[in-house]
């Protein structure tokens, strides 16, 4: 699928480029465009969160990866479009437009291999380190995975309606994105943008949008979803948010789909959500694949009414929703227009939200600043509480209580599975909150068979036990898992932990997202094993398990290693093996159906009921013929279908 996404870039920056030369600033060593598109996945909590470098925050015309869904790999995605427009009169720099994204990549910020950096991942970042760096040089990380990437305008064009030759506005966008994975922070991101005026102009009454098309419910070409939406405004919050009509997603088969919501936390004049409205998506796609996109998107992100008054070509009505009660002239729409009925039910609509600062200038040089969360909830309820946990956050400087997390090491064996860890946290962590002591109290071990990760079972707590010792001992932390079955695997995080004010529980990084188990060092998939025979009297100990097999077992249909489609893998598995062997298969007529080599240096090998030909095998008897150095061995087993 990454590979895909890859295409992705390279096809539409074709597109762009072909339009119009990409002109760079005379200053900039660093490189630019296509071969420096990138993306990204913030994975860490329980809303997977997809980025590019390019101000969008989807894979243009696609839904998939993880583009706002939550629970994260649940394949709830509730985005469609999402991502940045800035503009002043009349130049609009959108990423909005699949077919001429005007935002361009900026190389140099990652390790140039189309990921964008990410903190907890360092094979993402340049040569020279983290990008994000303090006066002294040193690296900065804000939460438990940010994500940094630059971009410019180098690829920004205007409109002919606009009468004016293409102009660049010199602009760059610096893009911090924060996400945390601990309870209370794992349901929202923090996005922060840097704009910098790099040109010799001075930049006034710019215009910051955070464009919208949520489908709340899914993203399923299906009416009933896509077209079905809701929006609601709190302007004490700074909140824009999107809800499903009918409380029902067809795309999901579930009641009570999640909203998602946008909140301004900090703006260049203070003003958080300055204007804001909704378009219908097909009014949207009109303007935006014609001669007006410039004039649309500027006049309606400033709320000037006069230039729809006096085109001949557009309507006011499908732009400004003001209802019966503006608030603010028409800087706002009325969240109750969106409520649009049909036979007296409340069906929605298909909606995209411009969601805007302004006016604010940019003097040469200079620099504005933009945070914007974006964030789930449940219900209405929950996502007005994490808003309010958003605010609360921000007021304190993000200062999110996080745990370090220990390194976890895990050794398979026989129906068995050892963990162990280092004594580190124990001797060399303090808190600073806490009078640099060791306030952690122990580790707590979670295990789970699920491969999406979505739930963890608590199977034990350890004390921590070495806080008066000097040296560390990598193994110094030994446990050992014996309810567990070959051939299955599991997962283990080892949380440390504490608890802070008011007796809530502080712990390590959860992991959420099994691609990111290379970057969280407490966490482990293991699967247990035969072990390898050794002597020739361990050749009488082997065994096809199940025997007999049968396929439409709840056995089979439970098992772990399904496919994405939701057909299970379908193998036996030979056990005691050698560490190396051959095995044939034959039919009770003496056809040789498959021959496996083992050489995995484990005492197991599965079989994943196909012959030679990639042909499922039939119901039956079937004989094993095994040789190895150690000795052969034959015998039999069932297949029922």
């Amino acid at each position: 699928m990454k590979n895909w996404i890859k295409i992705f870039f390279v096809l539409t920056a074709a597109v762009s480029l072909g339009l119009r030369a990409s002109a760079g600033f005379a200053d900039d060593k660093k490189t630019r465009g296509l071969q420096d598109r990138a993306f990204g996945t913030h994975n860490v909590g329980k809303v997977g969160f997809f980025t590019t470098n390019i101000g969008q925050f989807y894979p243009y015309g696609g839904q998939f990866e993880k583009t706002l869904e939550y629970p994260i790999n649940s394949g709830h995605i509730c985005m469609y479009r999402q991502c940045l427009m800035i503009g002043v009169p009349v130049n609009v720099i959108s990423a909005a437009d699949g077919r001429y994204e005007e935002f361009d990549a900026m190389g140099g910020y990652d390790a140039g291999n189309a990921e964008i950096a990410m903190s907890d991942n360092p094979a993402t970042w340049p040569a020279t380190g983290w990008p994000v760096r303090d006066g002294e040089g040193n690296p900065v990380f804000f939460s438990q995975q940010d994500s940094y990437c630059v971009y410019s305008d180098s690829t920004n064009w205007r409109y002919k309606n606009n009468h004016e030759e293409d102009m660049l506005l010199d602009m760059r966008v610096h893009q911090h994105i924060y996400s945390w994975g601990v309870p209370g922070a794992d349901k929202f991101l923090i996005l922060k943008f840097v704009i910098e005026n790099r040109s010799a102009r001075a930049y006034e009454d710019m215009y910051f949008n955070f464009y919208s098309d949520l489908d709340i419910g899914g993203t399923a070409n299906d009416a009933n979803e896509w077209a079905d939406d809701c929006i609601g405004f709190d302007k004490d919050r700074e909140l824009l948010y999107f809800y499903d009509s009918d409380n029902y997603s067809d795309d999901w088969g579930e009641p009570d789909p999640f909203l998602s919501g946008v909140t301004f936390l900090k703006t260049p004049n203070d003003g958080g959500i300055t204007d804001w409205h909704w378009i219908d998506v097909t009014i949207d796609e009109v303007a935006v694949n014609s001669a007006h996109w410039d004039s649309v998107s500027y006049y309606l992100m400033c709320s000037d009414t006069t230039y729809f008054h006096e085109s001949s070509e557009l309507r006011v009505s499908d732009f400004f929703h003001l209802g019966d009660n503006p608030i603010n002239g028409t800087h706002y729409d009325d969240p109750a227009t969106t409520r649009i009925q049909s036979g007296g039910e409340l069906i929605g609509g298909a909606m995209v939200a411009y969601i805007c600062n302004g006016p604010f200038d940019i003097a040469p040089g200079e620099s504005a600043e933009i945070w914007v969360g974006v964030m789930v909830g449940d219900d209405e309820e929950d996502l007005l509480e994490i808003t309010d946990a958003i605010w609360e956050y921000w007021d304190n400087g993000f200062d999110i209580a996080t745990v370090p997390s220990p390194q976890l090491s895990a050794e398979a064996g026989d129906r068995s599975i050892t963990l162990t860890w280092s004594n580190d946290i124990d001797i060399n962590y303090r808190n600073s909150a806490a009078d640099s002591t060791n306030d952690l109290e122990g580790y707590i071990i979670y295990r789970t068979t699920d491969p999406t990760l979505g739930s963890w079972t608590a199977v034990d707590t350890v004390a921590m036990q070495f806080k008066a010792e000097t040296t560390v001992d990598p193994d110094a932390y030994r446990w050992i898992d014996d309810e567990v079955y070959n051939g299955f695997v599991y997962y283990y995080n080892l949380a440390a932990y504490r608890y802070g004010s008011g007796g809530k529980l502080e712990q390590s990084v959860i992991l959420a997202d099994i691609n990111n188990i290379a970057n969280v060092p407490n966490a482990v998939a293991v699967e247990p094993h035969t072990l390898a025979g050794e002597t020739r009297s361990d050749m009488d100990a082997i065994k096809v398990v199940p025997n007999p097999y049968v396929v439409s077992a709840a056995w089979d249909e439970a098992r772990l290693g399904n496919t994405p489609f939701g057909e299970p893998i379908r193998n036996l598995a030979f056990t005691h093996l050698p560490a190396t062997c051959t095995i044939q298969i034959y039919t009770v007529d003496g056809d040789l159906v498959n021959t496996i080599e083992h050489t995995n240096g484990t005492g197991r090998e599965e079989w994943n009921l196909l012959t030679s030909e990639r042909r499922p095998v039939v119901s039956g008897i079937y004989f094993y013929y095994i040789k190895s150095d150690l000795g052969e061995k034959t015998g039999r087993f069932a297949v029922i279908r």
